[in-house]
């Protein structure tokens, strides 16, 4: 038997804001996954063609190196994008699941975090450590860094002494922001981890 359906039912504003924000990041992270996986696509075949490696590269480890980073990456940037869709038709669907209840709370204070106020509206309860936005995050964190891992490596081996040092300092001025994600000890005043954040 199907539950009825108050088609007339609007979210809380703040649940709804919070439900937006959460849709918006996942759809986001699906498509740079996704455009993520296709420059690995790219760079994968331009990584397996000999003519773009010097005679004495071909076997070296480095070489190997470059080509499990590039292949890791790849894996990497589809199960991110595989978990932003799971996610955006996760939260695309809570409005429609909240209209089938009848025991939200519509206004007052809520004592939990956003993760559980959204799933007292319907969103789906599931473990942490299997949970999509975790895989997500960790997938696309990874996955960005094996990228950046693997445009030093190939400069490494093949481009000046002078380019070596410069992109590499650039290279990790451009991980800079990925140390927002870096889980925080437990005595600090901020953010702690990414699950109790939320």
């Amino acid at each position: 038997m199907h539950r009825k359906t108050n088609i007339a039912y609007e979210l809380p504003s703040t649940v709804k804001s919070l439900n937006d924000n959460w849709l918006t990041t996942y759809q986001c992270s699906a498509i740079l996954a996704a455009a993520f996986a296709e420059i690995e696509i790219h760079f994968l075949s331009f990584v397996k063609d000999n003519m773009n490696f010097q005679q004495d590269h071909l076997e070296s480890p480095a070489r190997h190196a470059l080509v499990i980073l590039t292949y890791c990456a790849l894996f990497l940037f589809i199960g991110a994008a595989a978990s932003g869709l799971i996610l955006t038709d996760e939260f695309g669907e809570l409005p429609v699941r909240a209209s089938r209840r009848s025991d939200l709370t519509q206004r007052g204070l809520f004592e939990k975090g956003s993760l559980d106020l959204l799933q007292s509206y319907g969103a789906k309860q599931s473990s942490v450590w299997v949970s999509p936005i975790i895989v997500g995050l960790f997938s696309l964190i990874a996955g960005i860094v094996s990228l950046l891992a693997q445009v030093l490596l190939y400069v490494m081996l093949e481009e000046s002494h002078a380019a070596k040092i410069t992109l590499s300092v650039v290279g990790l001025y451009a991980v800079l922001p990925l140390l927002h994600f870096i889980p925080r000890p437990w005595g600090s005043n901020r953010r702690n981890n990414i699950v109790n954040s939320y």
